[in-house]
């Protein structure tokens, strides 16, 4: 902890001390009456709980509208259906913005030669090609999951869906793709699991429904296609220059496909990029790919003591066989 950080809080635990000491100060009849107050307080809290679960309900309800307009972007996106020309009846983002100056104007003509010949190139290509990888490398957090390994995986990321869960709280975030030579799953899995329980020890910092758990799903993978799990093979030398033996070890893989087998333990990251999919990514896909949405950047601590610990693997593998699983 540095300085700041206890100064800081050793300042809050002074102004806590102090509230509690003036509220040990009160006469009886106020303290009753703050009682009171609190349990008042907890009855909005009820209030709240039953709020949310109705919102879920609604939620539900125009749910069914929503899959309906989403079945028709992926139909667009497959290259299963061409728009028509009052489907496409919506300002064209190719207009170039007004500005003053010779170098907007020659680079507007460049950019109109490169889409021409763009054009050119993908005469005869359906939907829209590698439309949720890029969907998903114009957002930070996603993008800094993907490594180079895993891009030629999510070429055949066709759709991905958000299932509401009408059985108990919660929902699933569905990854659809095409018939690859990566794994046999037509379908990857991700599910999130809520509820609407109020804290006994803190009632009052109830805010809504939280993420309790996760449940992901077992990829299966062709021979040699596992990205997510690296082989090492290392020759090691035997003392007294006896034969050389052949170490072989399993290692973990940073991969987007680690996405969906979570850890054990609760991770609030994980609960908050689920939300994050279902909340922004599916509902408004079309404005991260063309990036007129742009999310946060998360914080991204201890990011230099990764780096430290990816150079020290790197090292421990010189001269080492990697290939996958």
């Amino acid at each position: 902890m540095s300085e700041g950080d206890g100064t800081a809080s050793s300042k809050l635990s002074e102004d806590f001390n102090l509230r509690a000491s003036l509220m040990e100060k009160l006469p009886l009849e106020i303290k009753r009456r703050v009682r009171a107050l609190k349990k008042l307080q907890y009855e909005t809290v009820k209030v709240d709980v039953a709020f949310y679960k109705e919102l879920f309900e609604l939620e539900m309800k125009y749910d069914v509208e929503h899959q309906r307009i989403f079945n028709q972007r992926k139909a667009i996106v497959n290259g299963e259906k061409e728009p028509d020309d009052n489907e496409c009846d919506w300002p064209s983002d190719d207009e170039h913005p007004t500005a003053d100056g010779d170098d907007v104007d020659k680079l507007c003509n460049e950019v109109d030669k490169k889409a021409i010949v763009m054009e050119e190139n993908n005469k005869g290509v359906k939907g829209i090609p590698e439309f949720w990888l890029q969907t998903m490398r114009n957002v930070s957090l996603l993008d800094e999951m993907i490594q180079e390994h895993d891009v030629k995986i999510l070429k055949h990321l066709t759709d991905v869906e958000c299932k509401l869960h009408s059985d108990e709280p919660g929902f699933t975030l569905e990854f659809h793709f095409s018939q690859n030579e990566f794994f046999t799953n037509k379908v990857l899995t991700k599910r999130y699991f809520f509820n609407y329980d109020i804290s006994p020890d803190e009632p009052f910092e109830y805010e809504g429904p939280e993420i309790v758990s996760t449940k992901g799903c077992v990829i299966n993978w062709n021979p040699g296609k596992n990205v997510t799990v690296k082989v090492i093979k290392k020759v090691q030398k035997k003392k007294g220059g006896q034969a050389k033996r052949t170490i072989t070890k399993n290692v973990q893989e940073d991969s987007f496909f680690n996405f969906f087998d979570p850890p054990a333990l609760k991770d609030l990251a994980d609960f908050k990029l689920g939300q994050f999919i279902r909340d922004s990514i599916v509902p408004r896909a079309v404005l991260f790919f063309t990036g007129e949405e742009v999310a946060e950047d998360s914080d991204d601590e201890d990011g230099d003591e990764d780096e430290d610990d990816d150079d020290e693997e790197e090292e421990d593998e010189e001269d080492a066989e990697v290939s996958f699983v």
